[in-house]
């Protein structure tokens, strides 16, 4: 899944905000429309860029060191942090941002190779289903070997039954599935004291995928089961829309052998609703740094129990929404310490905390010194 800007793992490169915040409304804005897929070069600035998608999608690449990049889609008011090397190109037709900067800051590195924006497209067409049979064999079965011109597809649903593909032989059991491409010698056969019962789909494919050596036999799970019984209960139905389905389905069964022989995945579903929450709440919690938050708050605000959220932020993040909320509020207090603008109490009372003295020992906690301590150490 590609991630949006709000995701908290694009925490490292910047922020994110709801509306254009005062500092970047004084900035140098350029509208840019972008065309071009590939770069072989980035920006970096010294200090705060913002960007705003204002037409079509538009993905961000960003790295700290020009060798590992991140991507995410330019989604609300985008801040890259000063020293983050970046580039954006456009994954719709048209695409426009309006980039606010300091000129002066703003500079370009060229990169050692250009990189490339990878659009989702197919690299596996089913073309056409010309046959699916479900066969039964009982022991002592031989075929007869043969070569077709077009894919097979074996999926064993009871028993065992032996398989040769170009002088390869296989042990089908249960479950387990074997694709024959076109041109190659095959042929089945049962032990005699073995019986099997198997699906067969003959169909023709177009594979775009480079540079990967498809795998020929798998092992799989139930999962695999569930998608050839859909694929077959859509062929039991002649219309245009069943024979569509039993492509898709087919495609699907496929896809998923080729990648890894089977489904051992969390429902995605759940992934996905986890982590956009998560996001959610963590942008939420950056917009209200400057005010009390309390866990209670944020299950009242996203509608959502203390269990709930005590569980989302140790799984994905490994530490507590009060933890984080602690984490994130003592680091801007480092930052505005080091400004020199404002007294420790100010700094307390603009975070939210209770009182001077409990920041201080949080503080104090966190940094092994006190604020007063931490601010004499940037004077030096």
């Amino acid at each position: 899944m590609q991630n949006l800007t709000t995701n908290f793992r694009f925490k490292k490169y910047g922020d994110v905000f709801y509306q254009m915040p005062e500092a970047g409304q004084y900035l140098s804005a350029s509208a840019i429309t972008l065309k071009m897929k590939t770069f072989d070069r980035v920006f970096y600035s010294s200090s705060d860029i913002y960007i705003t998608n204002e037409e079509g999608i538009s993905i961000l690449f960003v790295s700290l060191d020009m060798v590992h990049f991140d991507q995410f889609i330019v989604h609300r008011v985008v801040k890259i942090n000063p020293d983050v090397y970046f580039n954006i190109v456009p994954v719709s037709d048209p695409s426009d941002i309006i980039m606010y900067y300091q000129e002066s800051d703003l500079k370009q590195m060229p990169l050692p190779e250009p990189m490339e924006f990878r659009p989702i497209v197919p690299h596996l067409e089913v073309q056409e289903i010309l046959q699916a049979v479900f066969y039964v064999r009982k022991g002592n079965y031989h075929g007869r070997g043969h070569i077709d011109n077009f894919y097979e597809m074996i999926y064993v649903d009871q028993g065992t039954m032996q398989a040769i593909v170009d002088d390869h032989e296989y042990t089908l059991n249960q479950y387990d599935a074997l694709i024959i491409d076109p041109g190659q010698k095959h042929v089945v056969y049962t032990s005699p004291e073995c019986s099997c019962s198997y699906l067969a789909i003959d169909f023709n494919m177009k594979n775009t995928f480079e540079s990967i050596t498809m795998p020929h036999y798998f092992h799989t799970d139930k999962h695999i089961h569930q998608i050839l019984s859909h694929f077959m209960n859509a062929l039991e139905i002649n219309t245009i829309f069943n024979d569509e389905l039993a492509i898709v389905f087919l495609k699907e069964a496929l896809l998923m052998l080729y990648q890894n022989g089977k489904s051992g995945r969390v429902d995605p579903m759940q992934e996905h609703f986890e982590s956009t929450l998560l996001n959610e709440i963590i942008v939420y919690i950056h917009n209200n740094l400057f005010s009390p938050i309390s866990v209670e708050d944020l299950c009242v605000h996203f509608s959502i129990s203390r269990s709930t959220i005590q569980n989302l932020f140790r799984s994905q993040l490994d530490m507590t929404p009060k933890q984080y909320i602690s984490e994130l509020k003592l680091s801007e207090a480092q930052k505005l310490i080091l400004q020199h603008k404002y007294t420790i109490s100010e700094i307390s009372d603009q975070l939210g905390f209770t009182s001077i003295h409990y920041f201080s020992r949080k503080f104090k906690e966190r940094f092994d010194m006190s604020p007063t301590e931490f601010a004499k150490k940037g004077t030096e």
